[in-house]
């Protein structure tokens, strides 16, 4: 009996051998249906499922590859330096030179004004001092104008008619600035270039600004 099968479309008992005549012979336009082996239904769904998520791991690989090569570029262009000028700051009042602080741009209680930050490198002041010679450093992400006046912002100073940082203007004197040798209008900012020698200062004895050799 176990090499007996049952026809499934008649229900006649057949023998396994013979299953195959029967068919051909009793029901011929059915035949084929049976008798083709069936196809496997499982391993083009697996595929067709595969290939999409293998597609997309590779495309999310593309774009994060991309993503670090954007930021690495970011930061590399944020902490290069495009622009290094030295200008040189001196201070006279009354004939007396007051030292410029080093360290203005780079300490915190000598960079009062982060309005330029984003021009900086390495976290620093665009504009800034490291030694205590009056040496001011620009060193600039970006190639555009800086000026004395941001400087004296970033140190927390200011110059005026009324004062030099932070020295008081006296009755019957004056508040000057000179720039290699030329006498400048307060009302002018100054923009820094390389080697400029820069001098603000309030003359001694009341005299008015004259020019400096």
């Amino acid at each position: 009996m176990s090499e007996v099968d049952i026809c499934p479309i008649c229900g006649e008992p057949i023998k396994r051998k013979n299953l195959k005549r029967h068919f051909g012979k009793v029901h011929p336009k059915r035949a084929s249906s049976f008798l083709q082996p069936k196809p496997e239904t499982g391993s083009p769904k697996k595929g067709r499922i595969r290939r999409p998520r293998r597609i997309l791991f590779y495309a999310l690989i593309g774009i994060s590859i991309i993503l670090v090569s954007v930021a690495a570029t970011e930061v590399v262009s944020v902490n290069t330096i495009r622009m290094h000028v030295h200008p040189q700051l001196s201070i006279l009042i009354r004939g007396a030179s007051e030292t410029v602080p080093a360290n203005i741009g780079i300490d915190r209680d000598l960079w009062r004004d982060h309005s330029l930050a984003r021009f900086g490198v390495n976290g620093l002041s665009p504009l800034l001092t490291r030694d205590s010679s009056g040496t001011i450093h620009v060193e600039s992400n970006t190639v555009r104008d800086f000026t004395l006046y941001e400087f004296l912002a970033v140190w927390g100073e200011s110059m005026d008619y009324g004062q030099v940082v932070g020295n008081p203007v006296q009755p019957g004197e004056s508040a000057c600035i000179f720039v290699d040798g030329k006498s400048m209008s307060l009302s002018s900012d100054v923009v820094f270039v390389d080697q400029q020698k820069i001098i603000l200062e309030i003359p001694s004895n009341s005299q008015p600004c004259s020019a400096i050799s």
